[in-house]
């Protein structure tokens, strides 16, 4: 601080020398140092407070952009940090201004996830407060099955970990953790009716000899046992010992595949049945329930290049029927506001089934507002960015996407999309 401050003892003497010339000019190049000096500090502790991102207890200031790229610190960052969006690897959205989110922070040397942690936001996203620290390896933003978590509120909920390990359980914000018993890769997680209920990949041995099953279990919220317990049983007449894997689940309604057979359940798993798979033939369709009736299935077909033939149908009678809404080609022009030529990596659809998003790989964005009849693409992201994420959520019109390795991207409308943060990987 002595270069910065004045000692008072001098004073008098610079206001005589000051009548000269020369003592005019040293004093100026005295207050050219000084606000050098100052620059110089200020710029450093500029820099300094973007790369730690905010870390320690000033829970009120928002950290830089750069902050999800790493965090070097041997401890966890406290409760109550407030972090930017970059980190965001998970999310789920309660109303259009608050939500929950798992950020994650890479080590040093960019090989392994460091810490994860569990945060809320009151904002829509824009900025988020941690509230837990995730148990060390129970998250990998790059694994199978990113972006199962399901809460009921800010402090009570259930996060997926890597296989074979079951969920973990929280009730007071992600303080404290409980292990759910339910071995295997989890595949998906809802809520029915208060009940949780999840279905995970199980192997027991050799696939030939003892091939694998999908089970569905249903908790009692908070319970760390299943009270029942169903296996998703096999129907397919392809030769393969692949188990069903479920596409969607809504509630107690729940739709999977076995190959290119299709069955659902709208019982929680207690009965099974066959319906009409739309995506015969093609790659395994993307699949949304927003009732136990009305669903949606987005078909492809890729053709290389991150391009693909694409088809979209509905049904209204939980699968008996489907009805064609719309195609795309990437090897002609099949007409304006159809589905764009992109190979899909995620696709949504609001409660109402009337807004319908498609993440068609790096920047592109397409969006409907009609029940995906016509499409556009979300010309305010185009293909300028590298945003790609693995899947959206939806309050009333408004979605979020979680960038991969970190980020998030919001829109309140089909038309406007933002950037809330993007990770140096994205």
């Amino acid at each position: 601080m002595s270069l910065l401050i004045e000692r008072t003892d001098q004073s008098s003497i610079e206001e005589i020398v000051v009548l000269f010339p020369e003592a005019r000019i040293a004093q100026r190049r005295r207050w050219m140092r000084r606000g050098w000096i100052v620059l110089l500090v200020s710029a450093m502790v500029l820099l300094a407070s973007i790369y730690t991102g905010g870390v320690g207890n000033r829970s009120t200031n928002l950290p830089g952009r750069s902050s999800a790229l790493t965090q070097s610190s041997a401890t966890p960052l406290p409760v109550g940090t407030m972090l930017n969006a970059s980190s965001v690897v998970a999310i789920q959205m309660f109303t259009a201004t608050r939500g929950v989110a798992i950020a994650s922070f890479w080590i040093k040397s960019f090989t392994a996830i460091g810490y994860s942690y569990l945060t809320t936001t009151v904002n829509g996203g824009t900025s988020w407060r941690i509230t837990g620290v995730l148990p060390t390896g129970s998250w990998d933003p790059g694994g199978q099955g990113t972006g199962l978590i399901e809460f009921v509120s800010p402090r009570e909920g259930y996060i997926q970990q890597p296989a074979p390990r079951g969920p973990l359980f929280t009730s007071n914000g992600g303080r404290t953790w409980m292990s759910i018993a339910f071995a295997g890769l989890t595949t998906s997680l809802t809520l029915s009716e208060g009940d949780v209920i999840v279905s995970a990949q199980h192997c027991t041995g050799s696939r030939n000899a003892d091939p694998c099953v999908t089970r569905l279990g249903t908790f009692s919220l908070g319970s760390l046992t299943p009270s029942s317990v169903t296996v998703i049983p096999s129907v397919s007449v392809d030769s393969t010992n692949n188990s069903p894997e479920v596409l969607a689940m809504s509630g107690g309604t729940a739709l999977a595949a076995e190959g290119s057979t299709l069955i659902a359940t709208l019982n929680s798993g207690a009965s099974w049945h066959r319906v009409i798979n739309p995506c015969s033939g093609y790659a395994r369709g993307e699949a949304q329930l927003t009732s136990s009736s009305r669903w949606y299935m987005l078909c492809g077909q890729g053709v290389g290049m991150m391009k693909a033939n694409n088809w979209l149908y509905n049904t209204t009678d939980s699968g008996r029927t489907w009805t064609l809404v719309a195609k795309g080609s990437a090897l002609r022009n099949v007409g304006a506001d159809n589905i764009g030529p992109y190979a899909v990596n995620a696709f949504g659809v609001s409660g109402d089934g009337r807004e319908m998003w498609i993440d068609g790989g790096p920047g592109f964005l397409e969006v409907s507002s009609d029940g995906g009849r016509k499409w556009q693409l979300a010309d305010t992201i185009g293909a300028k960015t590298n945003i790609t994420g693995p899947y959206f959520v939806s309050v009333g019109h408004e979605v979020w996407l979680p960038i991969y390795l970190g980020g998030l991207v919001r829109s309140p409308s089909a038309a406007s999309w933002k950037v809330l943060g993007e990770s140096s990987f994205s």
